[in-house]
């Protein structure tokens, strides 16, 4: 499905019903909308695994500007920004009134940012695998996990460099250490097939948009309830770097749960735990204190 927001077309997908039957009444269940990474990537990379929270919630799926099935738009609108008011103007459009925003990787950035810069129209915030370490600490994590030819690899490439070389190299050797599943992740040759990627977006990513993506300054800001997932084991989103994140969070209840044996993705990684958490989250709320 799509609707026009602002200046683009986006498209989006619905799993699960708002108003379930019981006995003689309706009721509504919260609404949960999933904000893919990459960034560049699309909602796919959510299909079928988070099919598991339609069991409490409605779940909504949106490819951002610039990804997937929607507008490409110009790439200077290709910001945190923008797409963080485009989730909001996407609520607005679709009289969801009280959003549950779920974002995994730059997706959470993007969901982090929407709750920032409007705390009114954010109900809860579930950010997995979402803030980057510091260059020493995301590094260190690839030597540990993959040697000394990961920790290059990942060196190059964070820095910039271009080619089909780079790329094959990162894909090769860093790629798979996002999954600590045992025999790494049987369904990511599926799942990087099915998404309908923009490359330019990831570029414009690696080239400028991940330094400019800096809230460090403003978390005391947040207002509303918020559960940070992370994995011991994410070379990307250092578990480091979450604690530090939840412990920024001080005017609004926050929790983190760290996942052992985990990388980069905590939904995709360790499904029956993070639905668990989530649904906890989405029906009982968060506790302060992390």
């Amino acid at each position: 499905m799509r609707v026009r927001v602002n200046d683009v077309v986006l498209y989006f997908d619905v799993d699960g019903c708002q108003l379930v039957p019981d006995g003689a009444t309706m009721v509504e269940r919260p609404t949960i909308v999933v904000l893919h990474g990459g960034p560049g990537a699309d909602h796919s990379v959510f299909k079928p695994g988070f099919g598991a929270a339609t069991e409490f919630a409605q779940v909504v799926y949106l490819d951002q500007r610039g990804s997937g099935r929607s507008d490409r738009a110009g790439p200077g609108s290709w910001t945190w920004e923008r797409w963080a008011d485009d989730v909001v103007d996407f609520c607005d459009a679709l009289g969801i009134v009280d959003p549950i925003l779920v974002g995994t990787s730059s997706g959470g950035r993007v969901a982090l940012t929407a709750a920032l810069r409007h705390p009114e129209r954010v109900s809860k915030l579930v950010l997995d695998s979402v803030m980057p370490g510091s260059a020493k600490e995301r590094l260190a994590v690839f030597e540990r996990l993959g040697g000394a030819e990961a920790r290059e690899v990942a060196r190059r490439y964070w820095a910039g460099e271009s080619g089909d070389e780079i790329r094959e190299a990162w894909e090769r050797v860093c790629l798979p250490l996002y999954s600590r599943k045992p025999g790494g992740d049987p369904d990511a040759a599926d799942r990087l097939r099915r998404i309908q990627w923009n490359h330019d977006v990831l570029e414009r990513f690696r080239h400028g948009l991940a330094a400019r993506f800096d809230p460090w300054d403003r978390l005391d800001r947040l207002a509303c309830p918020t559960l940070v997932l992370a994995g011991a084991d994410d070379p990307v989103a250092t578990e480091s770097a979450a604690r530090r994140l939840t412990e920024a969070i001080t005017e609004a209840p926050a929790r983190l749960h760290v996942l052992p044996n985990t990388g980069h993705g905590v939904f995709r990684e360790t499904p029956e735990e993070a639905f668990e958490l989530l649904r906890d989250f989405v029906t009982e709320g968060a506790e302060p204190g992390s």
